[in-house]
C-alpha cells in the first residue's frame, strides 16, 4: 500500500505545483488516475487541494510557475491529513508539456509513467495510444477483419504510439501482439481534424477491470 501512495504522490503533486498561473517559466500539465479503487485526498501546504480524487479521471491542463517547491499529504479520500499515507516536498522543472500516468505495470502492480505531449498543430486527427493496464503487449488492429486492416505494435505497458490519421470513420480492436483475438473491442470513432485522441488502457484485464478513457484536444490551426 505505502508503493501505491508512493506512486500517488508523484503524480497528484503535479496539480498542486502547476495549480497557478505564471506569465513565464511555466510547466502545463494532466493527471491521469488510472489505478482502480484508491480514491484519495491531496493537502499542500496544509490545506485540501484535491477532495475525492477518482480513479479513471483526467485532470488539466494546469498550467503554472515551474520550480515551485510544494509540501504534500495524500491520504485515503476521509482520511486524517495529520497522519498521510505519504508525503513529500517536491517540485518539477520548466518548459514541458507533459501527461503523469498513476496505474497499474503489466502483472498489475502499481506504477507511474510520464508521457510527453506532442500538441503541435495539424489539420489531421491525431491519434495517441497509451498502454497503461496490467494486460501483456498489444497490437491495434484498424478495420479489423477487412481487405484494409492495418496492425499497429507492439505496444507494451508504458509506452506509446502516436500517428496522424485522416479525418473520419474508424474501427479498431486491440489483440495480442502478433495474433487476430480480439481482447478489446471491436469499438468505433469519429475523428475529427485538428484534434488530438489520446486513449489510455487502464485496469486489468485479468481483474475485470480493463477499459479504454479517452482525452481529446484542440491542436487545429
Amino acid at each position: 500500500m505505502r508503493k501505491l501512495f508512493s506512486i500517488m504522490v508523484v503524480a497528484l503533486v503535479l496539480l498542486s505545483v502547476v495549480g497557478s498561473a505564471s506569465a513565464s517559466g511555466t510547466v502545463t500539465g494532466y493527471v491521469v488516475h488510472g489505478i482502480p479503487g484508491l480514491p484519495v485526498d491531496v493537502y499542500v501546504d496544509g490545506r485540501l487541494f484535491v477532495k475525492n480524487f477518482m480513479p479513471e479521471t483526467i485532470a488539466g491542463p494546469l498550467v503554472g510557475p515551474a520550480n515551485r517547491s510544494a509540501y504534500v499529504a495524500i491520504v485515503p479520500a476521509g482520511g486524517n491529513p495529520a497522519n498521510p499515507a505519504l508525503a513529500a516536498t517536491v517540485s518539477f522543472p520548466a518548459g514541458a508539456n507533459f501527461s503523469v500516468v498513476a496505474h497499474l505495470d503489466a502483472n498489475g502492480a502499481p506504477t507511474l509513467s510520464i508521457f510527453d505531449n506532442d500538441f503541435s498543430k495539424t489539420s489531421d486527427a491525431r491519434l495517441i495510444a497509451r498502454h497503461t493496464a496490467a494486460a501483456p503487449a498489444v497490437d491495434a488492429l484498424f478495420f479489423p477483419g477487412t481487405p484494409n486492416e492495418l496492425r499497429v505494435g507492439p505496444l507494451s505497458n508504458g509506452q506509446q504510439v502516436a500517428a496522424n490519421l485522416t479525418p473520419g470513420s474508424y474501427t479498431g480492436a486491440l489483440v495480442p501482439t502478433g495474433t487476430s483475438d480480439i481482447v478489446y473491442g471491436p469499438f468505433s470513432a469519429n475523428l475529427q481534424g485538428g484534434k488530438a485522441y489520446i486513449v489510455y488502457a487502464i485496469g486489468s484485464l485479468t481483474g475485470g477491470t480493463f477499459k479504454t478513457i479517452t482525452q481529446v484536444v484542440n491542436i487545429g490551426y
